[in-house]
């Protein structure tokens, strides 16, 4: 805090800081008060010489210095900054007896159906944010110790710290993937495209589902890690619910560090945003399958993502593939002996949302066994664990 050394008549300085110590003034009231002893001493009453001196606004020392009021320090304390009018109970004495009487008949609806219940039985409007604040008051919950503890639950979620992915140094250890989620609306119906990217040779791969609930979410991620061998220590999203909730709980289980992106900063993830671009320019644009079916739109994506990563060059890697600039980095595990790497299929898989079949891009020509459904080979046909073609 600055403190300003007067030489000469300083008495009212003195008084002032004493008046300072009785009323124990905020260390931001004592700074104030220093401006304003500069300026009717040392600055001469310049109010632009003060503020340049204490590095200001002018406009800043004229607020203060119209309220500064010599017999009241405390005039130089900030002023609460609470609404003047706050908001009140706005549920009518009706309102909250007649939701109580719907509540505890039907303890099991939830506010928007009371709503509905409320507007049938007694013909007038109510919003479901009244009918929230009545439920919240009289803690008409079917289970009040499973609410509280769901309470308890969510706020130590929302207290926990992210680790957010600016904090990540650029010599980090491990295999980062960014991931992220593409929602479009296909002719009146809604689809989700899950997507990943690995941070350094820019290996892509996607996924399209019904919806993004975190289930699904998990579900991508597991694909993930086998696609990647296991080589997945680091994932990267957004603050999305899908990355939460199972996703979360995978994540620990997989011993998988989860990074998040900051609030509202699409430019925490540059690179899959442009590819969730090209996504939808090279491959659903000029799809003849599009997302009406998540199945064949699957096995339709798969194809494209072997282009994509295997003969598509990308400027970012100097026009190499992400599939030969991995294997030049050696961040996959193991070298090709051929140029026909694309054979391999890049283990891709895939599985209806259904779960009623799978497919599975192995070794070609090689049977492929998960779960006991069908698994699809390298030579295009598909046969059930019995070994019969479909």
């Amino acid at each position: 805090m600055y403190q300003i050394s007067i030489n000469g008549n300083d008495h009212f300085a003195k008084h002032w800081r004493n008046l300072a110590e009785y009323w124990r003034l905020s260390p931001g009231g004592r700074e104030r008060l220093e401006w304003m002893i500069f300026y009717y001493t040392v600055g001469n009453r310049s109010a632009r010489g003060t503020a340049s001196y204490f590095g200001i606004a002018p406009k800043t020392f004229h607020k203060w210095k119209g309220r500064f009021n010599p017999k009241r320090i405390q005039s130089l304390e900030e002023l609460s900054r609470a609404p003047k009018k706050k908001r009140t109970w706005q549920v009518s004495p009706t309102e909250e007896s007649r939701v109580r009487t719907l509540r505890e008949k039907h303890i099991k609806y939830g506010k928007r159906k009371l709503k509905v219940l409320y507007q049938e039985e007694y013909s007038e409007e109510i919003s479901t944010w009244k009918i929230e604040r009545v439920v919240r008051k009289h803690q008409l919950y079917p289970d009040y110790q499973e609410q509280q503890r769901r309470r308890r639950q969510a706020r130590r979620r929302s207290n926990k710290p992210k680790t957010r992915i600016q904090t990540l140094k650029e010599g980090y250890q491990g295999t980062l993937w960014h991931t992220d989620t593409v929602i479009l609306w296909w002719y009146g119906v809604r689809r989700v495209i899950f997507t990943a990217m690995e941070d350094k040779t820019k290996l892509a791969f996607a996924h399209v589902y019904k919806n993004n609930t975190s289930r699904k979410a998990k579900d991508f991620l597991k694909r993930l890690v086998y696609l990647s061998n296991g080589e997945l220590s680091i994932i990267h999203s957004d603050n999305g619910a899908e990355f939460a909730g199972e996703f979360e709980a995978a994540c620990i289980e997989l011993k998988i560090q989860q990074v998040y992106s900051r609030v509202r900063q699409p430019k925490d993830n540059p690179a899959l945003e442009r590819f969730n671009r090209t996504l939808q320019e090279e491959w659903l644009d000029l799809s003849e399958v599009g997302l009406d079916d998540p199945d064949e739109a699957n096995l339709d994506l798969t194809n494209w993502l072997i282009e994509y990563n295997f003969h598509r060059p990308h400027q970012a890697l100097d026009y190499q593939t992400p599939i030969a600039y991995a294997y030049q980095t050696k961040v996959l595990p193991k070298t090709p002996a051929s140029t026909q790497v694309n054979k391999l299929m890049l283990s891709w898989f895939y599985e209806g949302d259904n779960g009623g079949r799978s497919w599975w891009a192995g070794d070609k020509g090689e049977d492929q066994k998960m779960d006991g459904r069908t698994r699809y080979c390298g030579d295009g046909r598909g046969r059930r664990d019995d070994g019969q073609e479909r």
